[in-house]
């Protein structure tokens, strides 16, 4: 059994910009905005995971994975903003087919993590804080499947904490 992390980058500010021009729908928690499949996903969606379970080329929207049953693999979400002027936050996910993969679900965790000085003059030298972050979880319960997976994540505007839109892609997950 392995852990396998999926790190998933979106281009908030692009579907910021495209949700208030009105090119892009917003969406609702109950029905997001498919932002469609490959080329037309890449464009505000980016994922990497470790170079040893990555079937295609990373830096996608569309990336595969190769993992085995027992393999719990997480999504981590971020912005390229890094969080900062939009926060992106995956709260669903939905599997084909679903009986060879159980969904964990989304979880916040709170962790301490240090960091040196921002002028890097002592490296040496690193500050204690408290990193909060949410992920997406499963566990691959079947062996010898092709998994399409459809995940769903909220876009918020982090100046006045309204919601963007809520947005969804499908990538997949082969199961050895």
């Amino acid at each position: 059994m392995s852990q396998i992390n999926v790190l998933v980058a979106v281009d908030g500010a692009k579907l910021a910009q495209q949700v208030a021009d009105g090119s892009l729908h917003a969406g609702s928690a109950g029905s997001p905005t498919l932002l469609g499949s490959y080329g037309t996903s890449d464009v505000y969606i980016s994922m990497i995971a470790q170079h040893s379970v990555a079937v295609n080329d990373q830096g996608q929207s569309e990336l595969t994975i190769k993992a085995q049953s027992g393999d719990i693999i997480s999504w981590f979400m971020t912005t390229f903003g890094n969080n900062t002027d939009h926060s992106a936050t995956i709260y669903n996910a939905s599997f084909n087919p679903s009986n060879g993969i159980q969904a964990y679900g989304s979880t916040i965790q709170e962790e301490n993590n240090y960091l040196p000085p921002a002028d890097n003059t002592s490296p040496s030298s690193v500050t204690r804080f408290t990193n909060t972050f949410s992920s997406y979880s499963a566990k691959l319960t079947k062996v010898n499947q092709h998994i399409q997976y459809y995940m769903s994540f909220v876009l918020v505007d982090n100046s006045n904490g309204h919601i963007i839109g809520y947005f969804a892609w499908d990538p997949f997950i082969n199961v050895n």
